[in-house]
């Protein structure tokens, strides 16, 4: 299954904000579930490494990456990259 990822950025009073996520979801096959990771970073420095979300629903994952989309775009965020890359 590819990996999905989109970086956002903003500025911030505490320094500059990243949010990258990394999604696998796969929604044909004999893997099929989703697998998102969430890295925080804060002018370079990691302040959060997460995965808020897994499990074998691949619309659930998809939801979730909508969801946390608009929910930076919301908090200030711009999305700066976007990108699918295949899973080693």
């Amino acid at each position: 299954m590819p990996i999905r990822t989109e970086t956002f950025r903003r500025e911030s009073a505490n320094g500059l904000d990243t949010i990258i996520v990394m999604a696998s979801i796969d929604d044909i096959g004999d893997d099929v579930g989703a697998e998102i990771r969430v890295i925080h970073e804060r002018d370079g420095k990691v302040v959060t490494d997460t995965i808020p979300h897994w499990g074998d629903d691949p619309a659930a994952g998809h939801r979730w990456v909508e969801q946390h989309r608009d929910s930076c775009i919301s908090q200030g965020y711009r999305v700066v990259d976007e990108c699918d890359e295949p899973e080693n």
